[in-house]
């Protein structure tokens, strides 16, 4: 699996989505606005990979499994609404599930790569609601832990 931010024009999300299923391999487009570090990826990954090979899975495919994980929703249209693409969405994160080649599909997706795009903030641990009384429990150094905490309960959720 390959995690790649990058950046683009805001567009209707159908467009890129469609883009996207026309390509060999599955991939996963998520707005980075959500995204809360590398870390948080790599989680989400190692949970709905471990899902799909114990058959805890909810969703079908390692794909959405994986949007189930990085959302920290139980639900495939919640975490689908928190974490997919927007109108407004400029900031990406790609993910690549298998061999493809993430300079051919950005090209293809008319997005440039800057995975600064996916660097844990204040701003982000807000949107993917995270509260003051969470943030106030941990040292200022860990604050991106409570994501990763909310990932991981996705397991008990089910």
């Amino acid at each position: 699996m390959q995690f790649v931010g990058a950046r683009g024009e805001a567009g209707p999300p159908e467009v890129r989505l469609a883009a996207v299923r026309g390509l060999e391999g599955a991939v996963q487009l998520l707005d980075a606005r959500y995204v809360v570090g590398r870390d948080h990826l790599v989680s989400a990954a190692e949970h709905a990979e471990r899902a799909m090979r114990e058959g805890t899975n909810v969703a079908k495919s390692l794909a959405v499994e994986f949007v189930l994980y990085a959302s920290g929703e139980r639900q495939i249209a919640d975490a689908l609404r928190k974490m997919g693409i927007r109108d407004d969405t400029r900031e990406f994160a790609v993910v690549l599930f298998g061999d493809a080649n993430p300079g051919e599909l950005l090209a293809v997706l008319n997005l440039t790569r800057d995975d600064g795009v996916l660097a844990p903030s204040l701003g982000k641990l807000a949107a993917f609601g995270i509260t003051e009384a969470e943030l106030a429990s941990v040292p200022p150094d860990r604050i991106a832990d409570l994501v990763l905490e909310r990932v991981a309960l996705v397991d008990l959720a089910k």
